[in-house]
């Protein structure tokens, strides 16, 4: 009740009084992976490589839930990776082995955040204790190994196969490369015990432009996936937003995306996501973007997708 109570009043600030107050934050804490995929634009290493300290992610949490946030996304690089064993982090839990990515997930609650959530490429055991586990799966074996590295599939299914956690679901980047594997991802998903739902979001050009898929290919991928909601499938997309991402020129004077806001692992805060940024709304394939979209419009599709989705029943 508490939580139906702050989003409505989160909504009449915003809607009624004008005011743009994040809903939702992705907090970048490391820019260390275990993968280098084809699509990221995080991933760095040697001294442009940031790992945020357990200091510096309790800034991140409270800058963000004092501007309005209370859903939280911790994302890297790889979060499974993340850890602070300095003597400070030691000091703060009472632990000599300092600080994990538990630790963030428990100092977010502690704060006031209603949802957790951590975004994970899989490739070590899912231990994260988050409300809601994302796993990157990016097609079958073989496409997936292509754009994620070899070994990593199976490594995937492994870890997923190993995992009890209630609320383990799926995300697949859309790429030029993979988008064949589109309805054979979504049916493992349906048809694997341990999972629960399936989103996709189609590669926005941040780096390589050759891995976006054509206006064509984007609209059958799209058709697809209606024709599989439709029929029973765990898509958390909603029929309206796909609707709305067969071409982003059709929102793009429509988009709310500063309703999440985005902290990266060097600290830099970002009002809304990196797309706007780097001046490519023109060709978003962000699954979110238009999701947010709808939710400005309270549209039920969504708000429904939106509150199945955070719990694990």
């Amino acid at each position: 009740m508490k939580e139906f109570f702050y989003y409505a009043w989160w909504f009449f600030q915003c809607k009624v009084l004008g005011r743009r107050k994040p809903l939702q934050s992705v907090i970048f804490i490391s820019d260390r992976c275990n993968l280098h995929c084809r699509h990221c634009f995080v991933v760095k290493e040697g001294p442009d490589c940031h790992i945020k300290t357990l200091a510096g992610v309790r800034r991140d949490l409270q800058y963000s839930y004092d501007a309005g946030s209370r859903i939280v996304d911790f994302e890297g690089g790889e979060p499974h990776l993340w850890r602070d064993d300095s003597p400070e982090a030691q000091a703060a839990t009472g632990n000599p082995a300092g600080a994990d990515l538990n630790t963030l997930v428990a100092m977010a609650r502690e704060i006031g955040y209603f949802s957790t959530t951590v975004t994970t490429n899989a490739q070590l055991p899912i231990t994260a204790q988050s409300d809601l586990v994302w796993v990157s799966l990016d097609g079958l074996q073989e496409a997936h190994d292509d754009q994620r590295g070899s070994g990593s599939f199976e490594r995937a299914l492994s870890h997923i196969d190993a995992c009890d956690h209630p609320n383990l679901n799926v995300n697949m980047t859309v790429t030029s490369r993979n988008f064949n594997d589109f309805e054979g991802v979504a049916r493992l998903v349906k048809e694997h015990p341990k999972l629960r739902r399936f989103s996709f979001s189609f590669y926005v050009p941040y780096q390589a432009r050759e891995l976006m898929v054509t206006p064509e290919t984007r609209s059958a991928v799209i058709d697809i996936a209606l024709r599989l909601k439709q029929t029973g499938y765990p898509l958390m997309n909603s029929e309206a937003g796909l609707k709305l991402l067969r071409d982003p020129k059709n929102y793009i004077g429509k988009r709310q995306c500063w309703i999440s806001n985005f902290i990266n692992s060097d600290g830099t805060r970002l009002a809304a996501c990196h797309g706007e940024s780097a001046g490519i709304c023109e060709d978003c394939g962000f699954g979110m973007g238009a999701e947010m979209t709808l939710l400005w419009s309270l549209h039920p599709a969504m708000v429904k997708a939106g509150l199945t989705v955070r719990s694990a029943k």
